[in-house]
């Protein structure tokens, strides 16, 4: 028996000395082995020390079990707090120590998870065994891996939104510096990296004085932080930017020296420029510059074109595809679609082969209104599809989304286009080959552009068969697309009950007031009273969720305030006093029931309840 532990390391060293020239599947299978012959191990009595969790750990990571990871990394730090104070003997089958790349493979999981709460704690308990002698201290690599896209570590499926490190606040990267400063204070790239982060955190955090006096100390010391300077200061004028806080951008920008103001960070500030625009429309107060620019979209087109001509005399910074593309995305926010239109076609061989470029383009058009500009939208869509096919520019999720986007409502049974607007049959047919092939399989943002399309459509069956087809894949639904699935069959043929119980066996329970609020909105407006007090009663007074081996028990109180306000607002607005009371009736019951298990629920019902009575 004792064989197996020859046999995993043996595996392992093969993985890696053939880690080129194995297929994907037969990575699959080996990995599947290895912790197969640990996890027998473990039965059959023998020690698995360190090496074998280090094995376990690594193997769980390329098959994309992080959750797997972060348990066991969990359940052997446990077992060394528990033998802390024993002696090792000969029959000692627990672990002893763990080898600071096991403890980079759980921070690798957890961040490959998007888990800010395991983020911190893994970083934290680490960095404590780290620091115990006989080790010397956390790696460089420990620090990188939380920062995958500069380790070169592989990224996780399922999830839209990129791993940003800022995310962790500003108080944990402080911690990540100073840990930094003082076990790998040689590695000046790292340090930068986290200094970058920290300042984005800071900003977004509206620590505008904190994030200034940091950048002011990196260029006091550019010994530690030079080699990312640059980036550093994109963060500061981006980050001052949407403070709308242009002028200090700017005199941060034109102040820098000349080496740092590449033309990533004239980017920031253009971007920045081009998003007042955007944020001015829900900004009621703030610089009076801002909303004179707001009012004016065309000062602030004139401004770029300043910044961009500047950029072109100087020696400098140089104008990029990124620039060209926040140009083109301003102009339409600016509603000059022929302007930006005419500028992809000026600049055409520069941008032929950018995909963002194109992407801003398609979706520009379509979202302009106007039946020319859309039109030429599709030439554009035509035109991607032909090069695509040719060599051209390589496709991503984001232009693919774009096109689904438009292309859904031309199948929606009501919909004539004006003949001005009509697809080319042709076009049409080669548009949708060319995407059965490029459809993203792994965003979650495409299957609620799918299914949303076809709930609007009244497509019901069909959007189910994709539902499943993304459960299927692991890529659990968001809460939007519950909604809207759960709000989709409430009102059609199948009807609440129906609807309730596909809730009730498919959706998470956290997702459960969401949905059923979004199922009883409706039902209160037409005065569906008894479809509605149907849906109210059905986890009344809670919903209890049972425990997993992942996730602890969970219950909270049901009906939820918001959907006893929008009860009490539906019944007020058709002057059903009635029901009116009744629902008042219930939320004093609930009260009762609900007050010494979840008081803050509770005060939030109370709320609800003292405004409509008083109102009564």
């Amino acid at each position: 028996m004792g064989d197996l532990r020859a046999f995993h390391i043996l595996l392992r060293r093969s993985a890696a000395r053939l880690e080129s020239s194995l297929s994907e599947e037969r990575r699959h299978a080996l990995f599947v082995v290895v912790v197969q012959a640990i996890d027998d191990m473990q039965r059959l009595g023998l020690r698995v020390g360190a090496t074998e969790v280090a094995a376990a750990l690594y193997a769980h990571n390329q098959l994309g079990h992080y959750s797997e990871t972060i348990d066991r990394w969990r359940a052997a730090v446990s077992q060394l707090h528990v033998d802390a104070g024993s002696m090792p003997t000969d029959l000692d089958l627990s672990v002893r120590h763990l080898f600071p790349q096991t403890h980079i493979y759980a921070l690798t999981a957890a961040v490959s998870l998007k888990s800010l709460r395991s983020v911190r704690d893994i970083y934290r308990d680490a960095v404590r065994l780290m620091s115990e002698p006989p080790m010397t201290g956390p790696p460089a690599a420990f620090f990188w891996a939380l920062f995958p896209t500069q380790a070169g570590l592989r990224a996780s499926s399922g999830s839209d939104r990129a791993w940003d490190a800022s995310r962790l606040g500003s108080e944990f990267l402080e911690l990540a510096l100073s840990d930094a400063a003082k076990w790998v204070a040689g590695d000046t790239q790292l340090l930068s990296r986290i200094v970058q982060a920290l300042v984005r955190a800071l900003l977004t955090e509206g620590h505008i004085h904190k994030a200034t006096g940091l950048y002011e100390r990196v260029l006091a010391e550019p010994r530690k932080t030079a080699p990312m300077t640059s980036w550093i200061l994109c963060e500061m004028v981006a980050g001052l930017c949407r403070h709308s806080l242009l002028d200090d951008a700017y005199i941060t920008l034109t102040s820098a020296a000349q080496a740092h103001c590449t033309a990533h960070a004239w980017n920031a500030y253009l971007d920045g420029v081009a998003n007042s625009m955007r944020r001015a429309q829900y900004t009621a107060t703030g610089r009076r510059q801002l909303r004179d620019e707001a009012r004016a979209p065309l000062a602030v087109l004139r401004r770029m074109e300043t910044c961009i001509g500047w950029m072109e005399k100087s020696n400098g910074a140089k104008p990029d595809l990124a620039t060209r593309s926040i140009w083109l995305r301003a102009c339409f926010r600016a509603a000059e679609w022929k302007r930006a239109y005419a500028y992809f076609q000026k600049h055409y061989e520069v941008m032929k082969n950018d995909i963002v470029c194109w992407d801003i383009s398609i979706r520009g058009l379509f979202e302009s209104g106007d039946i020319d500009a859309q039109k030429e939208g599709w030439r554009l869509v035509g035109c991607l599809v032909r090069q695509a096919d040719e060599g051209g520019p390589s496709v991503d999720a984001r232009v693919v989304e774009t096109i689904l986007l438009y292309l859904f409502p031309r199948y929606r049974p009501s919909y004539q286009p004006p003949p001005a607007r009509t697809l080319d049959q042709q076009t049409l047919a080669d548009v949708l080959a060319w995407m059965e092939t490029r459809m993203p399989q792994r965003r979650k943002i495409t299957y609620a552009i799918v299914i949303g399309s076809l709930l609007a459509t009244n497509q019901i069956a069909r959007a189910l068969e994709v539902y499943r087809a993304m459960v299927s894949r692991k890529l659990w639904p968001s809460k939007s697309i519950n909604c809207m699935l759960a709000k989709s069959l409430a009102t059609g043929e199948q009807g609440v009950v129906a609807a309730a119980r596909f809730v009730d066996d498919n959706f998470p329970p956290h997702h459960y007031a969401a949905a059923f609020a979004a199922i009883i909105k409706p039902l209160l407006l037409r005065q569906q009273y008894d479809d509605a007090w149907f849906v109210m009663d059905r986890h009344y007074p809670e919903v209890i969720a049972p425990a997993t081996d992942r996730a602890p028990a969970l219950s909270y109180p049901f009906p939820t305030h918001n959907m006893y306000n929008m009860a009490l607002q539906a019944a007020a607005a058709n002057g059903d006093c009635e029901q009116h009371r009744l629902f008042r009736d219930r939320i004093r019951a609930h009260l009762d029931l609900a007050s010494n298990k979840y008081p803050l629920a509770a005060q939030r019902i109370a709320h609800v309840y003292a405004f409509h009575h008083n109102k009564a």
